[in-house]
């Protein structure tokens, strides 16, 4: 091989690792900004998420309108959401709704450690896989959504809600049907 050959096989390796380098950015931006997001009108799909002991966990609908509040333990609002949040679930419960958290991709043991400061009276999951923000299109925690028997979305929020605002929101999605 001459001198002259061994900068040029360099560039053509340099500008291959470049290539497969800009292949792979763009598959994954593409997948960022052209999925399906779940909006209301939509019927939930199964989505996987993961109990605080680290095991898979589906979340399917039942049967039972439910309630998914996606938070994060460092969120302010979601800090100052949750106590009322909590005394809600209680009533909710006895109403026949499922009632669900799910915290957006933090540690077992924080998500743990934010249950038993708030005594959450329902199960509470971490998203390991993004799927809150890629699916169900919560961008900007507190959102809380309502699905109502048939596994529609029906509704949804993106900040804090107040008890009264959350059971407002029940109250108008029931009568709607």
């Amino acid at each position: 091989m001459t001198k002259g050959m061994k900068p040029v096989r360099e560039r053509w390796w340099l500008a291959g690792l470049v290539l497969v380098a800009l292949v792979l950015a763009g598959a994954r931006l593409e997948h960022h900004f052209h999925h399906h997001v779940l909006r209301t009108g939509d019927r939930l799909v199964p989505i996987q998420v993961s109990s605080l002991y680290g095991s898979a966990y589906t979340l399917a609908t039942d049967q039972r309108p439910t309630v998914i509040n996606v938070f994060a333990t460092w969120c302010t609002p979601c800090r100052e959401e949750t106590p009322g949040f909590a005394a809600t679930a209680h009533a909710l419960r006895a109403r026949g709704f499922n009632v669900v958290g799910i915290d957006q991709e933090e540690s077992a043991a924080a998500v743990s450690a934010f249950a038993r400061e708030f005594a959450l009276p329902y199960p509470v999951y971490i998203d390991t896989s993004g799927v809150t923000h890629d699916l169900l299109g919560a961008r900007v925690i507190p959102t809380t959504i309502l699905i109502n028997r048939k596994g529609v979305i029906v509704w949804e929020h993106a900040g804090p809600l107040t008890p009264h605002d959350l059971l407002a929101a029940i109250s108008q999605t029931e009568s709607n049907g």
